[in-house]
């Protein structure tokens, strides 16, 4: 049997950097081949993508050899999806829109078994892991998202919210919800990221970034340690656009 055990977790409170991706292209391949090549996790993301559930599932099974932890940004701050991403093998949930303490405890708590918490016992969870109710409210993370003006005011009663291990700055919805959206080196954007970063180092909270705003080396000058470094479906278009351009200036 397999007992479940968040690597990212204890790697995180070594205080290392930890690099990922977000995958949104539904074919359980991608995975597959990502699993391989060293990232500390990947991220399915069901909020801005196709993925949907079931696809997921097998995404997730497709890296189940991997020593790469897997993780679920869920479409909203619902008890039904976090219960399925964490029933289906997410060591991890990104919980987007967490804009205060009340809601980043009803993440946890539907992240959590009873008692204390909300999330119902379901057996595929434990199909390959008899002791998973034991060990799961101790190693599965729950991730608020930073995003909006109004999480930027409460940041400091999200990160001592209990439960909570770790957050994501959304930078272009952050940026957006500023006023400056993209301009990730105006000052109005590096004072939210440095409130961020601060707040999250004052209480113990790994402070993450999830999507890139320049150079992976800007992303650890400012203190992250949960970092992405971009979107499936992105760096496909970028990388062969580079390698296009690349063969059209060869080719003349």
């Amino acid at each position: 049997m397999l007992q479940l055990k968040n690597t990212l977790k204890s790697k995180l409170h070594d205080g290392k950097p930890q690099f990922g991706v977000t995958v949104g292209i539904g074919s359980p391949e991608v995975p597959y081949a990502l699993g391989d090549i060293g990232l500390d996790w990947i991220s399915f993301d069901t909020q801005h993508t196709v993925l949907d559930i079931q696809t997921v599932a097998v995404m997730i099974q497709a890296m189940s050899y991997s020593k790469t932890v897997p993780i679920v940004r869920v479409a909203s701050n619902s008890l039904d999806a976090i219960n399925k991403a964490l029933d289906l093998g997410a060591r991890a949930v990104i919980v987007p829109l967490v804009n205060t303490k009340e809601e980043a405890e009803k993440a946890v708590r539907s992240a959590r078994y009873t008692p204390p918490g909300l999330r119902s016992w379901g057996g595929r969870a434990a199909l390959r892991d008899e002791d998973y109710a034991a060990t799961a409210d101790a190693e599965v993370m729950i991730i608020p998202q930073i995003e909006t003006e109004s999480a930027l005011k409460n940041i400091e009663d999200i990160v001592t919210t209990d439960g909570v291990e770790a957050v994501f700055c959304g930078p272009f919805d952050l940026s957006m919800s500023l006023h400056v959206f993209r301009k990730f080196d105006s000052p109005t954007f590096e004072r939210a990221v440095n409130l961020i970063v601060s707040k999250c180092e004052d209480h113990g909270v790994a402070p993450g970034l999830l999507a890139p705003i320049g150079p992976v080396d800007l992303a650890i000058k400012y203190g992250f340690r949960l970092i992405c470094l971009g979107s499936d479906l992105p760096i496909l278009t970028q990388t062969i656009t580079t390698m296009l351009q690349t063969a059209r200036k060869v080719a003349g």
